[in-house]
């Protein structure tokens, strides 16, 4: 009898290599947006002499992320709320704001001219990988590069950013900050003026996400 050809062996070589990054992904860390404790903040400049710059914080309504993997983050816009002394400080402004103003504020960012948050009341960040920036093993502290698509009002635009990720005193839960700078006219959304534009909101805005991240369940 002749002996088996080895060849077939070889068909197993593309297939381990296509399996390696799925098995790779299913050994990443998962973790789950704790709602509770996670915010996101924006700043809005202004683009004219007069008017005020603007600190924005909303709520996540959930978000999955895999270390070394992929991910989602979804925010709730409708929670979004402007000039907060939370909001203001962490973005660098003055914490006190009229709260006069406030209101106003809300009523413009919220209505159907800018966010439009009746017909677009949650923004998604698909995240097509969560890279380890630093070097470290996913799952591991440090530096983080995340890619994906941004879904803001509708539109969506490729999104890259880089996320820090640090330990916290509770056993399993990590905290991660990342920030990142978008043109509202990308997404379809017309900067806020009055006054025929002696009032006016600066085009391009930072956006921060401050997470509380809890394994998976």
């Amino acid at each position: 009898m002749f002996p088996r050809s080895p060849r077939p062996r070889l068909f197993l070589v593309p297939l381990l290599l296509a399996l390696a990054p799925l098995t790779a992904r299913a050994q990443a860390p998962a973790y789950q947006v704790d709602t509770n404790s996670s915010r996101v903040y924006a700043k809005v400049g202004k683009a004219s002499r007069i008017g005020h710059e603007h600190g924005i914080q909303g709520n996540f309504a959930g978000g999955k992320i895999t270390l070394g993997g992929a991910g989602e983050l979804v925010f709730d816009m409708r929670s979004f709320v402007a000039d907060t002394p939370q909001a203001r400080q962490y973005v660098g402004l003055p914490a006190d704001f009229s709260q006069s103003d406030a209101a106003k504020v809300n009523a413009n960012m919220r209505g159907g001219e800018v966010l439009d948050v009746a017909n677009h009341p949650r923004a998604t960040f698909a995240i097509t990988s969560i890279t380890p920036a630093d070097g470290q093993k996913a799952g591991e502290p440090g530096r983080y590069q995340l890619d994906g698509k941004f879904t803001l009002h509708g539109n969506t635009q490729p999104l890259r950013f880089t996320a820090t990720v640090q330990q916290t005193n509770r056993p399993g839960v990590l905290h991660a900050r990342g920030s990142f700078s978008i043109f509202q006219s990308s997404f379809g959304i017309t900067p806020y003026s009055a006054l025929g534009g002696l009032v006016k909101v600066a085009d391009q805005m930072e956006i921060y996400g401050d997470l509380t991240l809890v394994p998976a369940r």
